[in-house]
């Protein structure tokens, strides 16, 4: 694919950037919209008022809860106000507000101070980042979509694949990156250091108890984003205040069997608790466990067994300033098969995340955010040979654990500018151990108890200043700083610089921005060890490091929304970005003949370059939404990006109506892409074409009540066609399912 027209949409965008300075001479009014919703529930509010205090402007919210404000000019200091009969009164300084968002109003039943309700909005990291392009999936698309498979939900973002299976791991790629290239946060606790490879593994995360899930791209995220050339992905799981339990169960394709409860239970008018399990068997015969040969003859492997288990417990204690919180997440795995020529083989999984937060104002202090995780991730795979008069064991054992402390605060300066701090600290340990039985004997073939110290401060300082005194066009400079330190003395620098303007009119809006930055990615404890030693016992930082991999990335984009104020159409989003990323010190593994061996080099460098863009028709004929996305990528070394497609094209269609049905379609391509596959037992590489294909996903369902219980019945089918013709992921495989919920 040639990348002239990667220059020349750039051209373009850079000309279009230009022009909007030239807009008409006479300022146009400003228009300041969002929704309104049941936090419970979900459900849109009709009637909800709406207005400003110093500007003494109002309006109420439409049937889909949807709200405008037509304003000549934004007043400084100004509080959006909202209330609705039943529920607790919302205020929020104006600046802080970000247009077209979503306003989630408690039941007045709950009793929750006021000031409780905005804290969030205040402490998003996800805002103080420097400009970039995001996409949101929220818990209305993925109840429609209804898969418990969380790739599924991906299909649909530009520049965003998911692959792997139980052993492997759900892992997200981003922008033609590998998945340790992206940073995936829980509730802010950063999941990465549960995975060998520093990849996550979104089989962690139950699609059912997602909240909403936001994929920030491009490797210049400096709060989030240490180490992600590719960008992150910001989950945020459900948290209800109203008394509910919800039970619900799956049954599909092969064997698939899902058993979902969720409780939340409020103790007193401050404390509330929420618990989420799901237990989930499969029996995928189509899966290969690590090290088998892709063989274009083997289908089915009837074998198989897969079970999961996934358990949430969250303790949330409100006050008049701020909220605590306690977190508990568990996910368990038990994967058994026979391998090709019939010997057992096991892989037991077991990850647990604890998490204490407060968020709000301390001792005097507002806008303050505190968290301490840890993490541990206890991963074992065993090989048995049976023969005669007994059985050989091949054990490879790998547990993590990982502390992390982290403080953010925001300073506001003037009614626009601020500054976002964020200090961390982590301790990492490692410990990894292959061993065998051979004959009643057991030997120890390689063992590592490695750990590390690392310190990280990032601030964004973003300054905002009005075009020519046009109150409907914003200026915002963002510049970003992140230094990491290492206890053996080393630190590393990572500047970032982002500008967006914001012009804001009647009918439309027109966001185009920039940015461009450095980006620093450490090795993991075990490629460093490897670096150094075959066999390594209580190793630590002293060791000789592996030099950090280094990204310079740019990227300019940008976003229109266009309202034609017609009940026909409610708005129409399009996006569309440019971006080009160098990677050096890339870590190229060569393995060698033999588990103690291992060659490593840092003589990769690629450049990827690519073009993102997407157009979404939101409540066509107040019911139906159209969503179609593309994706062309250029990667100069596929040898150290395998499994990337050339292009990726989606296209989706969801429909939700007042009478309890939804249905939803998705179409999805993939274009050309480089395998390339290690054989573990002849220690052999190889590379071949995966060719395009394309696929159907569907899904059918109907909401309604009987006397207090709230139903959902759902049907759906994924990959329908079946076309994906590589058989070493499950995630691409014809998939059929039905589930049934209910909710008191």
């Amino acid at each position: 694919m040639k990348f002239q027209s990667f220059i020349a949409w750039g051209i373009a965008l850079g000309c279009f950037f230009l022009v909007s300075f030239g807009i008409a001479q006479e300022a146009e009014q400003m228009r300041l919209s969002g929704q309104v919703t049941d936090a419970a529930t979900r459900s849109p509010l009709k009637g909800a008022d709406i207005y400003l205090v110093r500007s003494q402007v109002g309006t109420i919210s439409d049937a889909d809860g949807y709200f405008s404000l037509i304003l000549k000019a934004i007043q400084e200091n100004d509080t959006l106000v909202v209330g609705f009969v039943g529920y607790r009164e919302y205020r929020v300084a104006l600046k802080e507000f970000k247009n077209r968002s979503r306003i989630e109003l408690q039941p007045v039943s709950i009793e929750l101070p006021d000031s409780v309700l905005v804290r969030g909005e205040r402490i998003d990291l996800v805002q103080q980042e420097i400009p970039h392009a995001r996409d949101v999936v929220d818990f209305q698309t993925i109840e429609i979509r209804g898969s418990s498979e969380i790739s599924d939900l991906f299909k649909t973002i530009p520049s965003v694949r998911v692959e792997g299976n139980d052993l492997t791991g759900r892992r997200v790629q981003i922008r033609g990156s590998n998945a340790g290239e992206v940073n995936v946060y829980v509730d802010g606790i950063l999941i990465n250091s549960l995975g060998e490879e520093n990849a996550a593994d979104l089989s962690v995360i139950p699609t059912e108890n997602i909240e909403k899930m936001e994929v920030l791209k491009g490797a210049n995220l400096t709060l989030l984003g240490s180490g992600a050339f590719g960008g992150v992905v910001n989950v945020t799981t459900q948290k209800s205040l109203e008394r509910s339990l919800l039970l619900k169960t799956k049954q599909g394709s092969f064997n698939t069997q899902y058993y979902i409860a969720e409780v939340n239970f409020p103790i007193s008018r401050r404390l509330v608790v929420n618990y989420f399990g799901q237990y989930s068997g499969i029996e995928p015969g189509i899966e290969y466990f690590p090290g088998e040969f892709s063989d274009s003859t083997k289908t089915e492997n009837q074998t198989v067994e897969s079970g999961k288990q996934n358990h949430n417990l969250a303790l949330n204690y409100y006050t008049g300033r701020g909220e605590w919180s306690a977190r508990f997440y568990g996910y368990l795995l038990d994967y058994e098969k026979l391998s090709a020529d019939n010997q057992p083989l096991q892989n037991f999984r077991k990850n647990y995340l604890l998490s204490g937060a407060y968020t709000g104002n301390l001792l005097g202090v507002n806008n303050m955010d505190m968290r301490l995780n840890y993490l541990l991730g206890d991963d074992e795979t065993r090989r048995d040979r049976v023969r005669e008069g007994g059985s050989d064991r091949f054990v490879n054992a790998f547990e993590s654990r990982r502390m992390n402390a982290r403080l953010t605060k925001k300073f506001d300066f003037g009614i626009a500018n601020e500054v976002q701090l964020l200090g961390e600290y982590f301790h990492d340990e490692v410990e990894t151990d292959v061993r065998q039985t051979l004959g009643g004997e057991d030997y120890s073939i390689y063992n590592a108890l490695l750990y590390e110290n690392r310190f990280s401060a990032a601030g964004v300082a973003a300054f905002s200043n009005q075009f020519q005194n046009r109150s409907d066009i914003t200026w915002k400079t963002h510049f970003g700083m992140r230094d990491d330190y290492v206890v053996t003395g080393d630190n590393y620098l990572a500047p970032t610089v982002g500008i967006q303007v914001e012009v804001e009119k009647t009918r439309w809006s027109f966001s185009p921005y920039l940015n461009y930055g450095k980006n620093i990615k450490f090795q993991t404890l075990l490629e460093n060890a490897r670096n150094a030693l075959s066999e390594v016992s209580g190793a630590d930082t002293v060791l000789v490091r592996l030099k950090p991999e280094e990204s310079n990335a740019g990227e300019i984009g940008v976003g229109v929304t266009y309202d034609p104020a017609s009940e026909a159409l409610r708005d129409v989003d399009f996006k569309l970005a440019v971006f080009r990323n160098v990677v050096f010190n890339k870590l190229v593994w060569i393995p060698g003949f033999g588990v103690q061996q291992f060659e490593q080099s840092q003589i990769g460098r690629n450049v990827t370059k690519g073009l993102e863009g997407s157009i979404a028709l939101n409540k066509v004929a107040r019911d139906w939404d159209f969503i179609a996305a593309a994706t062309l990528l250029d990667i100069e070394y596929p040898s150290l990006y395998p499994f990337k497609p050339e292009s990726m094209f989606s296209l989706q269609t969801l429909y939700s109506g007042d009478w309890g049905g939804y249905f939803s379609a998705t179409f999805f391509y993939e274009g050309r892409s480089t395998a390339v596959i290690l054989n573990e037992f002849t220690q052999e590489i190889s590379s071949f074409l995966l060719e395009p294909f394309f696929d159907i996903d569907l899904s059918l369902g109907y909401r309604f009540r009987v006397g207090r219980v709230r139903l959902n019945l759902q049907a759906a089918g994924y990959n329908i066609l079946d076309n994906s013709g590589f058989q070493y992921y499950l995630l691409k495989k014809q998939y059929f399912q039905v589930s049934l919920a209910a909710k008191i």
